[in-house]
């Protein structure tokens, strides 16, 4: 009779949200800037501070308007997983692989090339996967 108890315990902590939650932290962090992110404007070989990269500059719904130039997209769940169609290509959603290709290319799931002004990132797997378990959460 004690076993099934046990068993309980262990699969709940089997199935903890706990990794992604930390994940999605770490995820935020770089979004918003508290930890730096690297990149440079495709084309040019000049890396720009770490405060002109943030992702929130351009894509966070804060910002949105105060950036009168940019006409970069909120980045959330919906905008990432739902089938969209862009520029009259197919219409295609994202997964990991391809939002960090997105991020390091400027090549999209579509393979559309977006808008210069999107820096390309210089980040390793693991920041990668912090953004993206932040940004389709």
């Amino acid at each position: 009779m004690w076993r099934l108890p046990f068993l309980l315990v262990s699969v709940s902590v089997a199935f903890s949200p706990a990794p992604l939650a930390k994940s999605a932290r770490q995820g935020s962090a770089l979004f918003h800037g508290r930890k730096p992110l690297s990149g440079r404007i495709r084309g040019h070989d000049e890396v720009l501070p770490p405060e002109a990269v943030r992702c929130a500059n351009c894509h966070d719904a804060a910002n949105n308007g105060r950036l009168s130039r940019v006409t970069a997209p909120h980045i959330d769940r919906a905008l990432l997983l739902e089938p969209r169609q862009r520029r009259g290509g197919p219409p295609s959603r994202y997964d990991q692989a391809g939002f960090c290709k997105l991020l390091r290319t400027g090549i999209d799931p579509a393979s559309i090339v977006i808008a210069r002004e999107m820096p390309a990132y210089v980040m390793d797997d693991e920041q990668c996967a912090n953004l993206w378990a932040y940004c389709a959460q």
